[in-house]
């Protein structure tokens, strides 16, 4: 049988079991997802709530390098154009190497590149991160998943999406050192969830986006 969150974009419900299983947060004893949607302090105790997800939280002493990536995403209704404030949002990608933490082999006991924050009065959810390298030849993408709030988390998903990065951007990161792996890729060419990148290698590069909900 296919152990549950063996796949990269499983999400909140299928990484937190797996994380837990494997003694990788604060969590302890028989928490099982629904007992997660039912309470906030349980997110809270694993760790995974934090605006920098560069580092492992838990157990996991990982550390993701590579250019530096601050992720905005503005929450805001679809129908009226009003910020959706004390939403939770699950982040997570791949890093440098286009691997994902938990999940790689090799990379299984490891869990930085993914986080959880909560949207502000006005809409806003910050990270600060890496870029992403290519994953199995797929154009460089951002995975989230937005919760009512954090006791609803991870039972009670809104919405799920992922944003791809613009070509400019992946050109420029992809021919620094560490990013070999992820030179020559083609663009897709299909209309998809963009975000707009500025900044500059340097000093960082900065996504953002605004998510109708």
């Amino acid at each position: 049988m296919l152990e549950l969150g063996t796949r990269h974009d499983g999400g909140l419900a299928s990484d937190l079991p797996v994380m837990r299983r494997r003694r990788m947060t604060g969590l302890t004893g028989a928490v099982t997802v629904a007992t997660l949607g039912r309470a906030a302090s349980h997110l809270t105790r694993s760790g995974i709530i934090r605006g920098d997800i560069r580092r492992g939280f838990g157990t996991a002493p990982g550390v993701a390098h590579g250019v530096r990536l601050h992720i905005r995403l503005r929450l805001a209704s679809a129908n009226s154009g009003r910020p959706r404030a004390g939403h939770a949002v699950y982040l997570w990608h791949a890093d440098r190497d286009g691997n994902y933490s938990l999940h790689a082999p090799g990379l299984e006991d490891e869990n930085y590149l993914r986080g959880v924050q909560l949207s502000d009065s006005a809409g806003w959810v910050r990270f600060t991160s890496v870029f992403p390298g290519v994953h199995d030849g797929h154009w460089p993408r951002l995975h989230f998943e937005v919760y009512p709030s954090l006791a609803e988390a991870p039972a009670a998903r809104l919405h799920a999406a992922e944003i791809t990065l613009p070509a400019d951007a992946c050109s420029a990161v992809y021919a620094t050192s560490g990013y070999e792996s992820s030179r020559g890729l083609e663009h897709p060419g299909a209309r998809v969830e963009m975000a707009c990148v500025t900044g500059d290698l340097r000093r960082g590069l900065v996504a953002t986006r605004t998510v109708g909900i």
